[in-house]
């Protein structure tokens, strides 16, 4: 992706977050959520974050077909999980999509994009 991709995406992300006040994941059954690997950085791990329930759920196939959206209040993720990921040094992927390809952002940028 390029800068100016990365911007677009990143800036329709927070829009769109905005506006419903929450994000989604992908949950399982016993509380765990889909995290995979980083595509630019070694040793990171990204938790996938959608805009919408319908990206989110275009994703529960393959390896994620016993996943399903979950949403998480925009409060919560700014007050506890921004914070966690931060500990763990792990970020956040924004978008996931069929290409295998999303925005990774550390947790305090999107905190600081979705406060502005």
């Amino acid at each position: 992706m390029s800068e100016i991709e990365i911007e677009s995406e990143l800036v329709t992300f927070v829009e769109q977050v905005r506006l419903g006040a929450q994000v989604w994941a992908l949950g399982s059954e016993d509380g765990g959520v889909v995290v995979c690997e980083s595509n630019q950085f070694e040793n990171a791990d990204v938790l996938l974050l959608w805009d919408s329930e319908e990206k989110a759920k275009a994703q529960c196939k393959d390896e994620w077909q016993e996943y399903t959206p979950m949403a998480i209040d925009l409060d919560e993720l700014l007050d506890e999980w921004v914070e966690d990921l931060n500990e763990d040094q792990a970020l956040f992927g924004l978008n996931w999509n069929d290409e295998n390809v999303c925005v990774e952002i550390e947790p305090t940028g999107l905190a600081r994009a979705l406060c502005d």
